[in-house]
């Protein structure tokens, strides 16, 4: 536990979800439905209590259409915990320049976590909610997947994707003002939810020796000294080498970690 794991993985998803529902533009039509002009709606974190109270409040100079989203809770996906994997090894960037003299990167299992997100819309007219509506139902039927990968803090060779599903709900609970002061202005309001399938890295474990590759092929000629042990010399067969023309791979893997070695031989 003391050491924290910390990479924006929350953070970095929201931002994404607020990002592929943002930039929503609606018209206005006039009685022969036609364009009469467009609204940019505006997007805000905040729960939908705190926006409803800056509506009130004249000074917070907040005008509808709004969009509001907040995060409602952080739970542990047990349906995608499958086994104890521990994670796996990764080429960290010094690899690319310098192979033999540098280690790879070991990452941790992620926890997989399921990350709730409520969506609040709030409209003077009844055309414009139907129109942010018709927005995003379309596009999240079954859901919609977000890209992202894994921070730059493990230091991995190139960029790991991960891809994450956003479930819409699929309802969205409409309320209308059935008792209101003359003061106050008339707004519609539509609630729903989304989930959005993440994860939470632990935190970077130190390096690990590299992970070597050995591949060796091998022929059968009569034209090559018999050698008593091997060596790392180059031996190039001639044309005239009479080579069978069967042909035996040898692939060798193996990892050095502290406590114990492991090795895989194709």
């Amino acid at each position: 536990m003391k050491n924290q794991g910390y990479f924006f993985e929350i953070k970095d998803l929201l931002i994404q979800f607020i990002t592929a529902f943002d930039n929503v533009v609606i018209n206005r039509y006039n009685n022969n439905r036609t364009v009469d002009s467009k609204i940019q709606v505006r997007y805000v974190y905040s729960p939908k209590q705190r926006v409803v109270y800056d509506l009130v409040n004249l000074a917070q100079n907040i005008t509808l259409p709004v969009i509001s989203v907040s995060i409602t809770s952080v739970r542990r996906s047990n349906e995608r915990v499958f086994n104890n994997t521990r994670g796996f090894y990764f080429p960290n960037r010094s690899n690319t320049l310098s192979p033999y003299n540098s280690a790879s990167s070991f990452v941790r299992m992620p926890v997989p976590v399921d990350i709730s997100v409520s969506m609040s819309i709030l409209a003077k007219y009844q055309t414009d909610l139907d129109q942010i509506i018709s927005n995003f139902v379309p596009y999240t039927n079954p859901y919609i997947i977000l890209s992202w990968q894994i921070a730059a803090d493990f230091g991995l060779s190139q960029p790991y994707e991960i891809r994450s599903e956003v479930l819409w709900d699929g309802g969205i609970q409409l309320t209308y003002p059935t008792d209101i002061a003359a003061n106050q202005k008339y707004r519609v309001s539509g609630d729903t939810s989304f989930v959005i399938k993440g994860w939470l890295f632990p935190a970077v474990s130190q390096p690990v020796s590299n992970i070597y590759y050995i591949d060796s092929n091998f022929y059968a000629t009569s034209a090559v000294t018999v050698y008593e042990s091997l060596s790392g010399s180059t031996f190039n067969a001639p044309a005239s080498a009479y080579l069978a023309d069967n042909l035996e791979t040898l692939s060798l893997t193996g990892n050095t970690t502290t406590g114990y070695v492991s090795s895989s031989i194709y």
